[in-house]
């Protein structure tokens, strides 16, 4: 079904849409183990190697055959008949069964003796006793963090199958230029597709960005084909919306379909969700806020339900310092600076009108205000998720001391609300 007119479907209900429409491309690539880090197991890893590959010492000490230790205490030192020094991680020599630590061993008359007796085994570790060989490192969708590569390198692992997913993501705009370009008047720095492209790379995802394409359909038709060609995931910057110059519905449904057009959702309202190939199209407003509030709420939801997830988000409850008004027919996403008091946090709306880029600076949270709400009360406690840890939130907030909440924040990354 093709919709131009904005129809405003529920945010859920898209996701949902997305969801069973957009199955996993099963994209699945070789990487070096060094730069897995982050990327998804596209299946079980097994151990190449037996580790450790024979007896080894557990403790710095001498290597011996257990039996004639027996009735050694602090009393009755017993020479070691044939010791073998060993250090910790040395191999154990054929024909001895334990090792006595360097510290319960002394010297008479020329000779090591021990004062404990030890038992077959003691301070030694078995064959095989950390991993043998086919054994499992990894299950299959497993994320791979940064001491995982630590194992997968010792048991003989140097190249691992990891899930891919590539995101195409296309400026639009004839009043766009490109980063380290001076804007003539109307003109406007291409930001958006750079912030979309550091959000989806948390989750492991390849982005691409193209040039930006002017206001010519020909020229938007052409960047779609190449895009949808080249990725799993095609996003669209602007030329969502219904005026003259926006194209992005009509080439996507040209080309495709255009599953929705208008999500009750704020920011964002615009988006466009289409399918072309297959493959999902997601339409962003050019307004920086809806651009990432759509990307936040509907792309990652989609890569996450892909097996691409960013960093877990952390939330917490803060108090709100003046009332909110919400439209009861949409989900609205309002952005929020967090201080901390004596009591907790504060939670003070960034205002609308506020400008785009320097809001989302100023902003270390954000506020679901479900579809239905219609409002929440100043002073009421609120869950938020926060744009950063509760760490560095405590770095940077301090009790409130009459100065400006917006001059003590720093910009901290935007992560999923999915």
């Amino acid at each position: 079904m093709v919709r131009h007119c904005l129809a405003s479907r529920p945010l859920g209900e898209v996701r949902e849409l997305m969801r069973s429409a957009f199955p996993y491309p099963d994209r699945v690539i070789s990487l070096q183990v060094a730069e897995a880090a982050g990327r998804v197991t596209a299946g079980p890893i097994h151990s190449l190697l037996t580790v450790p590959a024979t007896e080894i010492s557990a403790r710095d000490g001498f290597a011996v055959v257990s039996s004639e230790t027996l009735g050694a205490n602090e009393g009755n030192p017993i020479p070691l008949q044939n010791p073998h020094r060993v250090n910790t991680g040395n191999a154990i020599p054929p024909g001895y069964d334990a090792v006595v630590m360097i510290e319960d061993v002394v010297e008479e008359d020329g000779a090591w003796c021990t004062e404990t007796a030890v038992v077959p085994g003691e301070h030694i570790h078995p064959a095989g006793s950390e991993i043998r060989q086919g054994g499992l490192i990894l299950p299959a969708s497993h994320r791979i963090r940064p001491w995982d590569i630590g194992a997968l390198l010792s048991y003989g692992i140097t190249m691992v199958d990891v899930r891919a997913v590539k995101v195409g993501l296309i400026p639009t705009g004839s009043e766009l230029v490109q980063a380290g370009e001076y804007p003539g008047p109307g003109g406007a720095i291409e930001s958006n597709t750079a912030v979309a492209a550091a959000l989806f790379s948390e989750t492991g995802a390849t982005c691409i960005r193209y040039p930006i394409v002017r206001d010519e359909p020909a020229l938007l038709r052409e960047a779609i084909e190449r895009g949808i060609r080249e990725n799993d995931l095609l996003v669209i910057s602007a030329g969502s919306s219904a005026g003259t110059r926006d194209f992005t519905a009509a080439t996507i449904s040209s080309l495709g379909e255009v599953l929705v057009h208008g999500i009750a959702m704020r920011p964002g309202m615009p988006a466009i969700i289409g399918r072309i190939d297959g493959k999902p199209v997601i339409g962003l407003p050019g307004y920086p806020i809806a651009a990432l509030t759509v990307a936040r709420e509907l792309a990652l939801p989609l890569l996450a339900a892909w097996g691409f997830h960013p960093g877990p988000a952390e939330r917490l409850r803060a108090r709100l310092t003046r009332t909110i008004t919400a439209d009861p027919d949409h989900d609205e996403f309002v952005l929020l600076t967090i201080s901390r008091t004596d009591g907790g946090y504060t939670a003070t709306p960034i205002p609308r009108g506020a400008g785009p880029q320097m809001a989302l600076v100023r902003a270390n949270a954000c506020l679901h205000v479900p579809a239905g709400t219609g409002g929440i009360n100043g002073g009421d406690l609120v869950d938020v998720l926060l744009t950063g840890t509760c760490g560095e939130l405590d770095d940077v907030c301090k009790p409130a001391t009459g100065q400006s909440a917006h001059g003590r924040k720093k910009a901290i990354s935007v992560k999923n609300d999915a």
